[in-house]
């Protein structure tokens, strides 16, 4: 019984500092987060994209232990035939998002 006392309690790292139970992201709930932000954000890209109309799509999501590292794609709507851009938004595992990269602009 004493062995148990000395162990850390889990459930003291689900909670926040006013006692609030700290809801973590899924991967899922991260793409789309990365997609959302990505849409409403839209000042981030060039003159020349920020006001079309564009098409995000994931195209690779990793994680290690304190983030998710979603690499989007995004293209104009219509009548693009040419290589699409990428950028690289890094979310933790509440839900904040830490950097976004643009990596290239679509060409």
């Amino acid at each position: 019984m004493v062995e148990d006392q000395d162990k850390p309690d889990k459930k003291e790292d689900t909670f926040d500092s006013a006692g609030e139970a700290i809801e973590y992201l899924s991967m899922d709930q991260a793409r789309v987060l990365a997609i959302r932000h990505a849409r409403e954000n839209t000042e981030f890209y060039s003159r020349r994209y920020r006001n079309r109309d564009l098409v995000w799509e994931v195209a690779e999501a990793d994680e290690d232990e304190d983030f998710y590292h979603i690499r989007l794609t995004h293209r104009p709507a219509l009548r693009f035939d040419g290589e699409p851009g990428v950028e690289l938004l890094t979310i933790d595992k509440v839900g904040e998002i830490e950097i976004r990269q643009l990596l290239s602009e679509p060409r």
